[in-house]
């Protein structure tokens, strides 16, 4: 990847004319330009790569975006540090969408959105986002031609609200600038950590076609790609250019049952671990651990009916894969005489579980550009995308489990008489008056799940320039932007708790043969979920600046500029909470979120660059915020670059900047559920009959986790910091080296939820210790609320269990990361009897020195290098060390491209999992599988891809992609849960392994 302020411009490079506005690039929400070193050797060699260089030769023959400034001076550069990749540098490196070259920035930390974790039940699946310096996605802007966009209607995590990057049409893509340091003095408030600009193409001429297939070496995930674009009209010569595109891209499913072990499977013996496979045991009629012992009986209920011994569905078909068998003798009741059969059923736990869900883009585009005037410019372009994801899960449990934690809730018994009053004949057991507890899963209703969403984006600017006879000429930009999107989130295969207990009393499901079951009753048990989501952006920004006088080191530029847009976001509730009445409610895999609101921003902001001397150059810019909801700042930055020499430059930026709450945080709810007991001596006497049995309430549960939208936030304040130098020693070779710091007060964060087990054990114990509801609330913190669930049936004098740990976002008090940025940028002919051989080589590193959380009670979560941050980031942890360089060497028609990528390994500890667990080896590591032994470290991981392209002609070019050429495993991951023994953040490509890509390129 290209650093856009690093390099000189060498010999075969056309600097911009400065006088030729009306062919500026697409420009950013406000004018500018900045000659960008674009070093591609196919520009210079041959015609090997030309089909696809359009881009590129417009960027030499163009004045282009250079994201973070004002101005279209040529000689004003850029104090921050600016990546940017081209559209030939992605085809060299074999990436074909928006979303993948982004998650690949050595800069994109913890935090970050893949395809592949959203595929394992995040909260925003069907999308993806980069998350820079690793302050999560909703620290970094991301834009399309310097203009806003819409968010995705889900939120991060149910918190954060951020831009899907899935849409992005590549095909159309002139580059992509990332922007790396702090940007809310030009972009507005949440450009904290960074800014990533998409740059569509300025015009296309003729017809430009795609196709591309691939596939990995076991011969699935699939992926094919289309796209076709036409354009007509010259802007030099015919005033106009009009273009019209599409694309299509598919990728396929793929399931952990596909992959080589040990990911393949819950049997870990290979590895030092144990058959997670063996689901549960079966002990007369309980469902215990294995291993656990504990006398088999049956419940006599008041009515005399007494439990039966547990059915598995289908019994006599036994399990889906492995059967039924014995693991033990006869056991027999001391307190009832009551004998059982110890059974366990065996399934590969992984058998239904993805690493990547079915992904299909679609995108269609019409870009028009017209020089109105010799002095001006008119651009229009109207987006359409969809996106489709689909997954799919287990088939739907009949040991159902709802957030209300009931008797009935809890277990599944098949009754013994039916409503007509006739003998129940699914249950085996009802001529013994006993009923049955049904356990298994119902093979016919499978769980999936489908996000579609829809991007309609239209955007207009006017640009161009008026004569002044004082200074420079005066340069103007309007241009207007909206954007809808719309997500359609369809649930199948997910039981209704009423429509399950219906079935079940009715003895319409029949579970010793469940493919007799009409469609209609599986209907009934799960109907369909359908929920609709919508978020709007709006954005109206006008700008004007001039050079104004000379100084020492050339001219004084001052541009001025306003905004006003408006932002909405309607997120319905999927399957709201309702304890009142627990079977109107789905028994799970709908995470119930929402979010609501609306705002109106109006912004002021303004830049001088002032080249004091001809060493030494002073940018200063800044922006007025103000957010309906009450929230206001001002927002300053400060770069300089001073150059003693033209081998050496030494550039810095000093800004500041704020957050405001997201929607989420402010008036949105999000719960998650995780697996609880309570241990309370007291609180389980209460619900353990005189015989010792313990009731099904007592068991373990799932205790919802709600975070509740605060409106008494207030927004993150940041600290940004940038600089280093850049070394040209030679006209081909180009070092680069930066330190960053960003620092964020009032950080936005849930309260004390990471407390939850404590916290609800501590309320069980106290309710039932005092009898007392105003007690029990007692020990509770403050901003927490616990809500009860209903009385336990069987033992309505007993305390009630905690259903939902309610708290709300609260402003730590700041959170920090510091590190450095390293790069390096070749580009030459080999020496000697190479000479024909072109090099161009580029590396990028990116070290984490210190990534600490400071808590409101003054406690520090310290995460560089560990798992942390665990909740906030989905368990994507915090690798020091992220890398990547790219080498491509070109030979006439032939160009050839290895690229290695790098991510450190990390400890198995995090801060805010385990309180204090930083510096501390391996004494509180996070085990998240119960089959295999924990491991203090998780082991860095290696990744080489190839990519071979050949033109045959000026026509037609292919192309051959390797991914994983040396076929590096992931490392084994034992405390992250965004995967399977595995961390899909940096490792994906090392649990498929090898996969291949082969594709056309037509020009006309």
């Amino acid at each position: 990847m290209l650093s856009a302020e690093a390099a000189p411009v060498h010999k075969h490079q056309k600097t911009a004319h400065a006088k030729r506005p009306v062919v500026t690039a697409p420009a950013k929400a406000m004018p500018t330009a900045t000659p960008v070193q674009v070093t591609t050797p196919q520009t210079t060699r041959s015609n090997a790569l030309r089909i696809n260089t359009a881009s590129i030769e417009e960027a030499h023959t163009e004045n282009v975006v250079v994201t973070g400034s004002m101005f279209r001076d040529p000689n004003i550069r850029s104090a921050s540090p600016i990546t940017r990749i081209t559209a030939a540098e992605l085809q060299q490196r074999g990436i074909h969408n928006v979303s993948d070259a982004l998650q690949l920035l050595s800069s994109n930390g913890a935090g970050n959105l893949t395809n592949a974790w959203t595929a394992g039940g995040g909260f925003a699946p069907g999308s993806s986002a980069p998350s820079l310096r690793g302050l999560s996605t909703d620290s970094t802007l991301v834009l399309m031609d310097g203009q806003r966009l819409s968010y995705y209607p889900l939120a991060d995590d149910g918190e954060r609200n951020f831009v899907d990057t899935n849409w992005f049409p590549s095909s159309i893509m002139q580059t992509i600038d990332v922007m790396q340091d702090g940007g809310s003095a030009t972009y507005g408030a949440d450009a904290v950590a960074g800014v990533v600009n998409y740059i569509t193409r300025k015009q296309i001429k003729g017809f430009e076609g795609n196709a591309e297939g691939g596939l990995s070496q076991r011969g699935d995930a699939g992926h094919q790609k289309l796209y076709a674009t036409y354009g007509f009209g010259d802007l030099d010569r015919d005033k106009y250019n009009v273009y019209v595109n599409s694309e299509y891209q598919q990728d396929d499913p793929l399931y952990y049952r596909q992959l080589q072990g040990p990911y393949n499977n819950g049997d870990l013996t290979s590895i030092g671990g144990s058959d997670g496979n063996i689901n549960s045991a079966i002990q007369g009629g309980q469902v215990v651990n294995v291993g656990q012992t504990v006398p088999s009986a049956r419940a006599v209920t008041a009515a005399g009916v007494r439990t039966g011994p547990l059915q598995l569905i289908n019994q006599a078909a036994g399990c889906t894969n492995g059967g039924l068998y014995q693991t033990g003798g006869i056991y027999t009741s001391a307190a009832t005489g009551d004998k059982g059969m110890s059974q366990v059923c065996s399934q590969n736990a992984q058998q239904y579980a993805q690493i990547a869900p079915s992904l299909r883009r679609i995108n269609a585009t019409i870009h028009g550009t017209v020089n109105v005037t010799d002095q001006s410019q008119l651009v229009a372009m109207f987006n359409y995308s969809q996106v489709l994801s689909q997954t799919t899960g287990a088939p739907a449990s009949a040991y159902s489990q709802n957030q209300a934690k009931t008797a009935s809730t809890l277990t599944t018994f098949e009754p013994v008489l039916l409503p007509n009053g006739q003998l129940n004949p699914s249950n085996p057991y009802a001529a013994q008056n006993e009923r049955a507890w049904v356990y298994g899963q119902l093979p016919n209703i499978i769980q999936r799940t489908s996000l579609f969403s829809q991007n309609f984006r239209g955007s207009v600017r006017y640009s161009g320039f008026l004569k002044s006879h004082w200074g420079s000429d005066w340069n103007y930009d309007a241009n207007f932007v909206g954007m809808h999107t719309t997500l359609q989130q369809t649930y199948t295969g997910v039981p209704k708790l009423s429509g399950l207990i219906d079935a079940i009393s009715t003895g319409s499901y029949n579970f010793a043969n469940p493919s007799a079951t009409p469609q209609s009753v599986l209907n009934s048990i799960a109907p369909v979920n359908q929920i609709n989501a919508l978020t709007k952006e709006y954005s109206l920004e006008g700008s004007i600046s001039k050079g104004l006088f000379h100084l020492p080191g050339g001219m004084l530029h001052l541009a001025i500029g306003g905004n006003v847009r408006y932002e909405y976001l309607n997120d319905p509730n999927a399957n709201p909470a309702d304890l009142t009445n627990p079977a109107n409610q789905w028994t799970g895999a709908i995470n119930p979120v929402s979010a609501y609101g609306h705002r109106w921003v109006e912004s002021g902001f303004f830049e001088v660059n002032a080249p004091i001397v001809k060493m030494l150059n002073a940018d200063v810019s800044g922006r007025y915020d103000h957010y309906s909801e009450g929230f206001s700042h001002f927002s300053p930055k400060v770069g300089v670059q001073f150059k003693p020499s033209d081998k050496l430059t030494l550039r810095g930026t000093f800004s500041k900047g704020f957050r405001v709450p997201s929607f989420a945080e402010t008036g949105g709810t999000t719960i998650g559920y995780t697996g609880f007991n309570i241990t309370d001596p007291t609180w389980l006497a209460q619900h353990t009959s005189a015989s010792g049995l313990l009731s099904p309430y007592a068991k373990n549960y799932s205790l919802g986790l709600q975070n509740a939208g605060n409106p008494s936030l207030r927004p993150e304040t940041s600290t940004n910091f940038s600089g280093g130098p850049v070394f040209t020693p030679t006209k081909w070779l180009t070092l680069t080296a930066t330190y960053y710091y960003i620092k964020k007060d009032n950080y936005i964060t849930p309260g004390s939820s990471s407390g939850y087990g404590s916290i609800a054990n501590q309320w069980a114990a106290t309710y039932a210790q005092t009898g007392s509801l105003a007690a029990a609330n007692a020990t509770v913190p403050a901003g927490t609320h616990i809500t009860a669930n209903p009385v336990d049936t069987q033992f309505p004098n007993g305390a009630p269990s905690p259903a939902i740990v309610s708290t709300g976002y609260v402003n730590a008090r700041s959170i920090m990361t510091d590190g450095f940025d390293l790069g390096f940028q070749a580009n030459t002919a080999l020496p000697g009897i190479l000479h024909n051989i072109h090099l161009f080589s580029d590396g990028h590193a990116t070290y984490v020195r210190r990534f600490n959380l400071r808590n409101a009670d003054g406690t520090l979560n310290q995460y560089a290098g560990t798992i942390g941050p665990y909740q906030a980031v989905s368990s994507s942890g915090t690798p020091r060390w992220r890398a990547n360089w790219q080498n491509t060497l070109t030979y006439k028609s032939l160009a050839v491209t290895p690229t290695v990528y790098y991510t450190s390994g990390y400890r198995n500890v995090a801060d805010d999992y385990v309180s204090g667990s930083y510096g501390t080896g391996c004494a509180n590591m996070i085990v998240n599988t119960n089959y295999l032994p924990g491991r203090c470290t998780t082991k860095g991981f290696w990744d080489v891809d190839l990519t071979v392209n050949y033109t045959f002609n000026k026509n037609w070019r292919a192309y051959a992609n390797v991914y994983n050429l040396l076929g590096f495993r992931a490392p084994i991951d034992t405390a992250t849960y965004s995967g399977y023994l595995y961390n899909s953040s940096w490792t994906q490509q090392g649990v498929i392994l090898r996969s291949f890509q082969f594709g056309v390129l037509a020009n006309f």
